[in-house]
């Protein structure tokens, strides 16, 4: 039996030849996803924003919030931000830049069909708790920026000048809000309110609302921001 020369390789045997496999965050963290070639959508469909592909972005990044039991996520142009209090996998990054695209990739491209599928890169982000309407602040800039460059053939400086932004510009924002309802206690056999848990989806200037929170900090850099361990043996 010829399989069982297999036997003599050892299960390790190329485990220390993964350099990334013990990176990992501490402490809270984004997840950076933007679209692989996402031009072909505006090739097919003759413009830069299409409803279907943003709505298929939304509802993907709101099923891997649900997934992941992450906190917030930030849809705009091609790219998702997923913010993450307690990042999954223990916060291991070659789990989370490959998981997180993959499933985004799964659940975007069952959305938007019959439209091309589509995929993602991902990186993460050392986000401070607290840094996250900052860090929305700066993707929702470039944003706003390639709108207004787009639409006016200029810088974003000049071109942000006397333009009023349409809605969907701004993106999507989707927050977890707190709300209260009716529940049971089966101890008293008693009706009681009881608080829970929801997603919440901002648009428009909501979205820049959120982000004017971020600018709070004279620095722009919130204390206590998360980082990378780096792996051992390293510096």
């Amino acid at each position: 039996m010829r399989e069982a020369a297999l036997l003599a390789l050892p299960y390790g045997l190329f485990k220390d030849r993964e350099p990334f496999s013990s990176l990992r965050i501490e402490g809270s963290a984004v997840v950076r996803m933007d679209g692989v070639k996402f031009g072909k959508y505006s090739k097919l469909l003759g413009k830069q924003r299409d409803e279907r592909v943003h709505g298929a972005l939304v509802g993907a990044a709101e099923e891997l919030l649900k997934h992941y039991s992450c906190d917030s996520a930030y849809v705009s142009s091609d790219e998702v931000s997923v913010f993450c209090k307690s990042p999954p996998f223990g916060g291991r990054v070659e789990k989370l830049v490959s998981v997180f695209p993959s499933f985004l990739s799964a659940h975007f491209s069952r959305l938007v069909a019959p439209l091309p599928p589509g995929w993602f890169d991902g990186r993460v982000v050392a986000v401070g708790e607290g840094e996250w309407p900052l860090y929305v602040a700066w993707r929702l800039k470039v944003t706003l920026c390639n709108f207004a460059s787009r639409a006016k053939g200029r810088p974003c400086r000049e071109a942000l000048k006397g333009l009023r932004p349409p809605p969907e510009a701004y993106g999507t924002l989707m927050v977890r809000e707190e709300y209260e309802k009716e529940g049971y206690d089966p101890i008293r056999k008693v009706k009681v309110p009881v608080k829970r848990r929801r997603l919440k989806r901002l648009e428009g200037e909501e979205v820049l609302e959120f982000a004017l929170r971020g600018l709070r900090y004279p620095d722009h850099v919130q204390a206590g921001a998360p980082s990378f361990l780096p792996q051992e043996g390293g510096e």
